[in-house]
């Protein structure tokens, strides 16, 4: 999207870090010469809070409803048919124009569960169900393109943003380590200018994706750009500089309490700086088994000089302050009372921490309990990472992944105290405060919840399900106006997330004020159809204010759409709110 490495335009790991706007994109390129431009996403992972959203005219990415809640690591998504379908609503609108549109698919991501046919047809490889069907959406957006007559005249660029090791080096999935059965990824290349059928060999790189649109679009890719053009070896198959390619992944260190990782990758080598450096001669071992590191020291070092002015650092120590927040949005959230008065999480890059491959067990085991956990099978899942946990005390994720597993098993208590055993060994993260306010609020120790979720807030801004907390926390407190700050935080952020105005419905009844609760409630309904609260509210508001046709409405709806297993105690006392409303 930008040409750039992380160390340049920032966004360097999942939460706590945006794109800032000051970095160009090709969506704001492509904008400031006329571009219609569209995003339309797959996941939450690339909600526009992140700045991803820098230069799109519009930018999808709603979830109807859906929050964060859920088992670690997964995040909300949407199947492929639904983004295509709205990518193509999108390109009937405004395929005449000239247009830059990115369409995201999130489907090939654990935990993997294709629809039928392909979850029957692939049950045995549920993994390559995920892609047979997204592959299936894909030809659905070709062919629309085709029919709307803009083949002609639209480049057309696929891309896998990482690949999955399924079981290579350890590794299940990916994030943790940097070997090619993760970030070797197709791109594939077609339309006007681009010959048919050739396959190029030598390695280019994410970064050149960005220089080959804008060049395509006859713009400037800027000053920032560290990719190149594409186009000389596309079209005459000239070599272009695009044999060394930066690597990093900071996941191990933020998520896992492990050493970060970086590299970078030729042709020929791949290097990796660790606690214990690698390097793999690409031609003879493509697998990166057998580590060559002591045998071409003058290799490794000359590699390792390229990494570091690559990473703009003259060594390995590097301090991060995750900025999750651009000016206009923390200034709003400051005078709502909220950032100001927090101190962001610094991360200590080149410390002293453990090797990931040295880890590789603890890995199999941290998927392992993942799998349970998917499976419903909470208790043995808890007694895996029990076990595990002492082996390494300090690691974030088998402490969330018990404690997820306590939680689904109704053990708040227990619950509550491994995250306070988290925070004694100094692992504060916004994600485990905020799990640890959840945990007070099921338990009603609100002054507890609201110390948590404070906490949470402050470490990660962008987290709204913290702040939707919050102020559920605040409000059953009955402080008010503490709870309604703590709502429109969240609209700072996403003014179509619909258990804010829910919120804020709840306060205003509180308050007395029918109207703005009223308004509130239909807000939510309007931007969250999938939400049921606050069509429940709305029953009880109705019936309230003597409005029975309304208040029947609403109940009824309600009863359509709640889900039995999360409603179903309240299904009676509805039913029975009917029937009072029935009674003449």
């Amino acid at each position: 999207m930008t040409g750039a490495y992380p160390p340049v335009h920032g966004l360097r790991d999942m939460g706590g870090f945006i794109l800032e706007k000051t970095h160009p994109t090709i969506a704001s390129i492509a904008r400031s010469a006329g571009f219609e431009t569209a995003a339309f996403v797959g996941s939450k992972v690339l909600s526009k809070q992140f700045g991803l959203s820098n230069g799109f005219t519009t930018y999808d990415d709603d979830m109807s409803g859906q929050t964060e809640e859920g088992l670690p690591g997964i995040f909300p998504e949407r199947r492929a048919s639904v983004v295509t379908d709205r990518a193509l609503q999108w390109l009937k609108k405004n395929g005449g124009r000239k247009f830059v549109l990115w369409v995201h698919y999130y489907d090939p991501h654990a935990p993997y569960a294709p629809p039928e046919p392909y979850n029957r047809a692939y049950a045995h490889d549920l993994y390559s169900g995920e892609i047979a069907y997204m592959d299936e959406q894909v030809g659905r957006l070709l062919d629309g393109i085709k029919e709307l007559g803009l083949s002609g005249r639209t480049l057309i660029v696929a891309m896998g943003d990482h690949g999955e090791s399924l079981g290579e080096h350890g590794e299940l999935t990916h994030g943790v380590f940097l070997y090619d059965s993760t970030l070797h990824v197709p791109l594939i290349i077609a339309g006007p200018g681009v010959p048919a059928g050739r396959v190029i060999d030598e390695q280019v790189r994410s970064i050149d994706v960005m220089p080959t649109i804008v060049a395509f679009l006859q713009l400037s890719p800027g000053n920032e750009a560290q990719g190149v053009t594409l186009w000389p070896l596309l079209e005459q198959g000239n070599r272009i500089p695009t044999d060394s390619a930066y690597l990093e992944t900071i996941y191990p260190r933020t998520y896992l309490g492990w050493s970060e990782l970086r590299g970078m990758r030729t042709d020929k080598w791949a290097f990796i700086s660790a606690p214990r450096i690698e390097l793999y001669d690409l031609e003879s071992d493509p697998g990166e088994i057998t580590n060559v590191a002591d045998k071409h020291a003058e290799v490794m070092r000359a590699l390792q000089a390229k990494m570091w002015t690559v990473a703009g650092l003259s060594s390995g120590r590097e301090e991060l302050v995750p900025s999750a927040l651009d000016n206009q949005t923390r200034e709003q959230l400051n005078a709502l009372g909220y950032v100001s008065s927090g101190t962001p999480r610094k991360i200590d890059l080149g410390t002293a921490a453990p090797d990931p491959k040295d880890r590789v067990e603890i890995l199999k085991t941290l998927d392992s309990a993942g799998a349970l956990l998917g499976k419903e099978n909470y208790a043995e899942a808890a007694q895996m990472m029990e076990r595990c946990l002492p082996r390494d005390p300090t690691n974030p994720l088998i402490h969330i992944y018990l404690a997820t597993a306590l939680d689904k098993m109704g053990d708040y208590r227990r619950e509550v105290r491994v995250y306070q055993d988290a925070l004694a060994q100094k692992i504060e993260t916004g994600e485990i405060d905020s799990r640890l306010g959840k945990a007070y609020l099921r338990l009603q120790e609100l002054d507890k919840a609201v110390e948590a979720l404070t906490r949470a807030v402050a470490l990660d801004p962008l987290d709204l399900d913290s702040f939707r907390n919050l102020g559920t926390a605040q409000l059953q407190l009955g402080r008010l106006d503490d709870a309604e700050k703590a709502f429109k935080s969240i609209l700072v952020e996403n003014s179509r997330y619909s258990a804010a105005y829910n919120g804020l419905g709840l306060v205003a009844i509180q308050r007395g004020n029918v109207a703005e609760a009223q308004r509130n409630f239909e807000r939510a309904i309007e931007v969250g159809p999938d939400e049921v609260e606050p069509l429940l509210n709305l029953g009880l508001l109705y019936q309230k204010s003597g409005d029975k046709r309304l208040a029947i409405h609403y109940y009824q709806m309600f009863l359509n759409k709640a889900p039995e297993a999360q409603y179903g105690m309240m299904f009676a006392d509805v039913r029975n709110a009917i029937k009072e409303c029935q009674t003449p």
